[in-house]
């Protein structure tokens, strides 16, 4: 990595190339963490040898990064600037070196626990059967991956839940959802649903937010503040249990829980399903040219998702 200095004295000079990327690399996290201690702590080598990277990078460059204080080190307006730019830069450099380990076939998805388990993993047999030479390697997510800093630093790619409305991706709707509302049996005969309305007495559970119900009150005609109780659960598997446990009712994709509805586990008291926004996404961080593992299991979800369509239809 060639990285280029502009000399104080002669500025408008012809610039000079700096070498050491491991001076730039200490910045970094000097930069991060604003004490040398701490920063060769992190480096596992001594502090002598990092204040005389910063050191020499100042004097390379010709502007002091950062102000020595009682409390540490901080950023200097120059000290920023480079940090910023440092901080995407080593980011390519580690998108890069992912990249090309990805031609060799590997390929990172980011998965949602509940969609891997009863969706994906009875049909990756026949990717691995077109693709023998193809690696995945699986990384879940509490539906996080749309909103991460740098999403393509944990993943190639993603299953979402949500609206499709996540900038910085390339979204392909999986298919139409429609919602069940589910609870126990018990949960029912201790709160009779028989109408939206009912659902003032109940507890609510969802995972990640209240988007889901709030949607669903309001195209039922009913108020979300008029609601008695609330509960976030940690993800769609906590979700399931607790509601079969009877801890309250609870929304789901209605193919998500057709087999707790089949053995009686779970009931569904409106005895029918609900439109929804929300879906299941497949997203692509955009950016550089997507890798031939990752073109090749993208172009495999999306012929799944024909075929699924063309059975329902």
């Amino acid at each position: 990595m060639l990285l280029y200095k502009k000399p104080v004295q002669q500025r408008g000079a012809k610039v000079e190339m700096i070498r050491n990327i491991n001076s730039i690399q200490i910045f970094r996290i000097c930069s991060e963490v604003g004490n040398v201690t701490r920063a060769a702590q992190i480096l596992n080598t001594s502090q002598s040898s990092v204040s005389y990277h910063i050191k020499k990078l100042e004097t390379d460059l010709g502007y002091a990064l950062f102000r020595r204080t009682k409390q540490g080190l901080e950023l200097t307006d120059e000290g920023a600037v480079l940090a910023s730019h440092v901080e995407k830069g080593l980011n390519m450099i580690q998108t890069g070196l992912e990249r090309v380990a990805n031609q060799a076939g590997s390929v990172k998805i980011a998965l949602l626990p509940m969609f891997s388990s009863r969706w994906l993993s009875s049909r990756l047999g026949r990717l691995m059967e077109r693709h023998p030479d193809l690696q995945l390697s699986m990384h879940n997510h509490n539906n996080s991956f749309a909103r991460m800093h740098n999403p393509a630093s944990f993943a190639d790619l993603g299953i979402q839940w949500g609206k499709g409305n996540w900038r910085g991706f390339e979204v392909h709707r999986l298919w139409p959802e429609k919602l069940a509302v589910v609870c126990s049996p018990a949960y029912l005969a201790a709160h009779p649903i028989s109408q939206p309305s009912d659902l003032h007495r109940c507890n609510l559970l969802h995972v990640d937010d209240s988007r889901m119900w709030e949607e669903w009150l309001a195209l039922n005609g009913v108020k979300a503040g008029a609601v008695q109780s609330q509960m976030m659960l940690e993800d769609r598997h906590f979700q399931l249990s607790s509601t079969i446990n009877g801890l309250g009712v609870s929304l789901f994709a209605s193919w998500l829980v057709q087999d707790e509805l089949k053995s009686g586990v779970l009931v569904n008291p409106f005895g029918r399903n609900f439109e929804t926004s929300f879906a299941y996404h497949l997203i692509v961080p955009k950016g550089e040219k997507a890798s031939k593992p990752v073109e090749q299991f993208c172009d495999w979800m999306l012929e799944v998702r024909g075929a699924q369509a063309k059975l329902e239809a």
